[in-house]
């Protein structure tokens, strides 16, 4: 697979109408980070911020900034008589001429810049890196599209709800309540309880129950620590109570655990 051309965050002026008859060898990927008008197939559709289109070599290409300038990513593929793309497309359920929506506009952007410093390096295995991150671009699209939970909270909720869930690894030994990982997100707990639970398909307490009983498992696994110290260190002012919970996530005691551990 060989890219001949690629721009992240490229700006064109309010106005700009590119119109190819044909595409030629290359198949072309845009990433529209602003609303534009398409012509997809012989009709004009409007699209809004995240839209992905893929147009296949040797097809008709068109689109116009009508309302504000144009920012959008691209890049080109050359096709020849190589059906790698074609291939990598159909095993995500992705086609060619479609109008696919980006969960992350950034997540994307930051992708199609690792690529572009990857083929100006082009420093080892830079091929493989380069579809490496086009398979995370096109996963994420296929996520989006087949994640109609997901794909109903806005990106900006998400990102937030990312951010409290590392916030959740870096403070595993406080006692998170509902209230307070609410009170974090700027939401009423009703409302934080059901948003999480579509976004991660847990419910919080249960996740970061399960985040603080990992972090115990590495402090045990790392030999420095009795079952007390790692109950403080994790947050439990009752021994017992770790102990419960601790068996609760992992079907063992923690001295079973640390048994094991060194048995194997």
């Amino acid at each position: 697979m060989e890219f001949t051309k690629i721009m992240a965050m490229c700006l064109e002026p309010q106005g700009f109408h590119l119109r190819r008859s044909t595409t030629g060898d290359d198949n072309i990927f845009i990433h529209f980070l602003s609303p534009a008008e398409v012509n997809l197939k012989g009709t004009w559709i409007k699209v809004r911020k995240g839209a992905c289109i893929f147009w296949k070599a040797n097809s008709y290409q068109e689109y116009i900034a009508t309302d504000t300038p144009l920012l959008h990513n691209y890049f080109h593929i050359y096709h020849a008589q190589n059906k790698e793309l074609e291939e990598i497309l159909a095993k995500y359920g992705l086609n060619f001429e479609t109008v696919y929506y980006a969960h992350d506009n950034s997540a994307i952007t930051e992708l199609m810049q690792q690529i572009e410093i990857e083929l100006l390096k082009q420093h080892a295995y830079y091929h493989d890196m380069c579809r490496l991150r086009l398979e995370e671009i096109l996963i994420m699209l296929s996520r989006n599209l087949n994640d109609s939970d997901v794909s109903t909270v806005d990106a900006e909720t998400y990102k937030r709800f990312t951010a409290l869930r590392q916030q959740f690894h870096m403070e595993f030994n406080k006692n998170w309540s509902v209230n307070d990982m609410a009170a974090a997100v700027n939401l009423s707990p009703s409302r934080f309880y059901s948003l999480y639970k579509q976004i991660f398909n847990i419910s919080p307490k249960k996740d970061f129950l399960n985040i603080r009983i990992e972090h115990a498992k590495k402090l045990m696994q790392q030999g420095n620590y009795s079952i007390r110290e790692i109950a403080e260190i994790a947050g439990y002012n009752n021994q017992y109570h770790f102990i419960r919970q601790f068996r609760e996530v992992t079907g063992t005691t923690p001295g079973k655990f640390i048994k094991n551990y060194y048995h194997h």
